[in-house]
Order: C-alpha cells, then sequence, then structure tokens
C-alpha cells in the first residue's frame, strides 16, 4: 500500500540530519572535547563558507575514449587523488553526478583561483576531462550553504 502524504513527510521529519550523522559517526576525541578545538575538515568549512563559492562542471574531454569504463580512462586516478586533495583542503564542498556530468561546488577567493585548482589536475591537462566554471549563489541553504557577509 502506498504512504499517505502525512506518513511520507512523517517517515522524513525522522531522517536525521547530516550534522547530526556527522556528530555519531566521528565521535570526539577526549583531548579534542577537553580542549574545545575544532576539527580540521570543520575549521576548512567554517573558512571556505566566507568565500565565494563558483559551480564546476565537469564533462569528459576530447581524450575521454569511449570504449573504456571510467576507471580504466588516462589519469582517472591522478583525478580522483586531485579531487580528494582539494576535499581534504576544504576547496571542495559539495560534490555530485548527473547525468554524463560531475558537479562540484567550490569555494575559493576568485574565479581565477578555482581556475588554477582544476588546471592542475593531470587529467584536465591531458583532456580526460575539462570543466566549466560558473559563480555559484546558495539561497536556500542544505548541505551548501550560502556564502557568510563579512562585517
Amino acid at each position: 500500500m502506498k504512504p499517505t502524504r502525512r506518513q511520507a513527510l512523517s517517515a522524513l521529519s525522522a531522517v536525521p540530519t547530516a550534522s547530526a550523522l556527522a556528530a555519531l559517526a566521528a565521535p570526539a576525541s577526549p583531548a579534542r572535547a577537553q580542549t574545545g578545538q575544532t576539527p580540521p575538515a570543520a575549521a576548512a568549512s567554517d573558512a571556505a563558507a566566507a568565500l565565494p563559492q563558483f559551480a564546476v562542471e565537469i564533462r569528459t574531454g576530447p581524450s575521454w575514449d569511449a570504449n573504456k569504463p571510467p576507471q580504466e580512462q588516462a589519469l582517472f586516478r591522478e583525478h580522483s587523488a586531485h579531487l580528494r586533495r582539494l576535499r581534504e583542503e576544504g576547496h571542495i564542498l559539495l560534490g555530485a553526478r548527473f547525468a554524463d556530468k560531475g558537479l562540484l561546488v567550490v569555494a575559493a577567493a576568485d574565479a581565477t583561483a578555482v581556475g588554477a585548482l582544476f588546471d592542475a589536475d593531470p587529467s584536465m591537462k591531458a583532456g580526460t576531462f575539462v570543466y566549466a566554471l560558473h559563480p555559484f549563489s546558495v539561497f536556500y541553504g542544505g548541505c551548501v550553504q550560502p556564502r557568510r557577509r563579512a562585517g
């Protein structure tokens, strides 16, 4: 039997938020709890929230081989390692795939800085992937919050 709208909404309200899940998944160390230190990832996220945000659309490039699966493409591992590094450094706020594209929400000082981050990706240099850069302005916060304005 199909749930009613009220049952569906009730079930949604019982789903924990991302911050609640993160708190459950990563218990605070005793030292951090005593010192009140902010976890590095949270500190990077807080700093990134003050920066402009950009949408980076990633598509297959001219060197993409349609006869190979993604993990066998030239420089695919290096591309993944590069994105992981950008995430760990707090530049990538959100990553997703849709259709045959990738979408990253990136925080950086300006579009030139974002371009430099992605121009350094070996797979972009080789043409396995290409990217397009767009200003990104959040008006409904969720997993990505609106940019905090200075002062």
